[in-house]
This record gives C-alpha cells, structure tokens and sequence, in this order.
C-alpha cells in the first residue's frame, strides 16, 4: 500500500523543489515521526534522494504556534513537499494554505526516500 502513496506522489509531479521529513532520529535509519510540528529532526532531501540537509526542531518544546513556526520554515526552506506519519487538522490547514504537499508515510525515513528514488528513476523511461 505505500507504494501507491509514493507512486502518486511522483506521479502528480509533486516534487519540485525540496521534501522535507519529520523524522524521530537525525538520519536516514530513523523512524518518520508523527509529531509533524514536535518531532525531534527534519530531513531535507531532492527528488533523486540526495540529503540537503538536517535540522534539529528547535520549536518542539514550545507552548503554541509549533505549527506556524514550522510552515514558515518550510517556506524559507522552499519545501515543496512534507512527509510525516501523522497531521493534525490545524497543520493540514496552513499546508493547504501554503501550498505545501503532503503524505501520510508510516515507517523508516529510508524505507521512503528508496520508494521515491526507485519511483522517480523508473518514471523517467
């Protein structure tokens, strides 16, 4: 079944710029995580699976306004596209708003950056 996710999300050119993944860990064997604005790391990545970069969530702990602190660095970042195995009904909102994709993914951030290199290189032909 997370095949089909990925595959439509290759499929609708969804991957302009940059994905962003909430993760539990700082690299490619942790868990994606389900706190979308409290998880502990974000993982930037291109379309080919290539690490741009790796954030610790500094705005994990705060009281209120995780959520707008994340889309606004997700726009700074110019992420096109964010994963997360959870997101709340406030979250989804300003994603819409911002024009920000997102995916459901339950599983480990390599598990998903594998599905959409091997998705991404086989749609190409």
């Amino acid at each position: 079944m997370k095949w089909i996710f990925v595959a439509l999300l290759v499929c609708s050119s969804l991957f302009s710029d940059v994905i962003a993944i909430a993760s539990d860990g700082n690299n490619f064997n942790s868990n994606i995580s389900s706190q979308a604005s409290r998880c502990n790391y974000y993982i930037f990545v291109d379309k080919s699976g290539n690490v741009l970069e790796i954030l610790q969530n500094l705005n994990k702990n705060i009281k209120g306004g995780a959520s707008s602190k994340l889309i606004d660095m997700l726009n700074n970042k110019k992420v096109s596209h964010f994963i997360a195995s959870n997101f709340g009904d406030k979250l989804i909102m300003s994603l819409d708003s911002n024009h920000i994709k997102y995916t459901t993914y339950e599983g480990k951030v390599n598990t998903f950056v594998k599905q959409v290199v091997k998705t991404t290189s086989s749609s190409k032909h």
